[in-house]
């Protein structure tokens, strides 16, 4: 994980039940995190090469109340990246998984799972944060990016450089600009999740 790009959600109370709350955008955010991230993995004989991935970088923002969207997006994070369900392991339980998350990593061959772990975390704008997430950040897995559409001036020239240095992920990452309008030139090109 790289901790100088990005800061890891925080857990937040009642976050586990976003999944069963039906006013909530969750299948259409999870669906669109795995859309097009593809299968992963390369053959066995090729260790270098890159794993098949359809679309490395996709953009979406999600509205709403302010409180509403930015703990809906704490949650999505800390469902893909597995926080929430090492939490509900037992100590050795959780030890094994993680164990075994390590092992999955190390397999280039092996396609991605749906239940895989991502690497989630908030774009943070300080000045050598974006220049590392913009100039050297290389996703080590499937990697979800939650950013506060109040920093879009700052962060913009971020996304704008991932997409030019896409091509280069071994991994998808999904940028989701959270509690923001949509900006008048990206709704063509932007996912746009609301919350009721």
């Amino acid at each position: 994980f790289d901790a100088l790009a990005l800061r890891p959600p925080l857990a937040a109370e009642g976050e586990a039940l976003w999944p069963t709350t039906s006013a909530t955008p969750w299948q259409s955010l999870l669906a669109w995190c795995q859309a097009d991230a593809g299968p992963g993995g390369s053959a066995w004989w090729r260790p270098g090469a890159l794993p098949t991935v359809a679309r490395r970088l996709t953009v979406a923002t999600l509205n709403g109340p302010a409180d509403r969207s930015r703990a809906c997006a704490q949650a999505l994070g800390r469902t893909v990246d597995g926080s929430l369900r090492l939490e509900a392991l037992p100590r050795l339980a959780g030890l094994a998984w993680r164990l075994q998350v390590k092992v999955h990593d190390a397999a280039w061959w092996r396609q991605r799972q749906p239940t895989d772990p991502w690497d989630a975390g908030w774009a943070v704008t300080a000045a050598e944060c974006r220049q590392q997430l913009a100039l050297r950040f290389m996703p080590r897995r499937a990697t979800l990016v939650l950013a506060d559409a109040a920093d879009r001036d700052a962060l913009s020239p971020v996304v704008d450089a991932l997409a030019w240095r896409s091509g280069q992920f071994a991994h998808p990452v999904r940028w989701l600009w959270v509690d923001g309008p949509v900006a008048a030139d990206a709704v063509a090109h932007e996912s746009r999740f609301v919350l009721g």
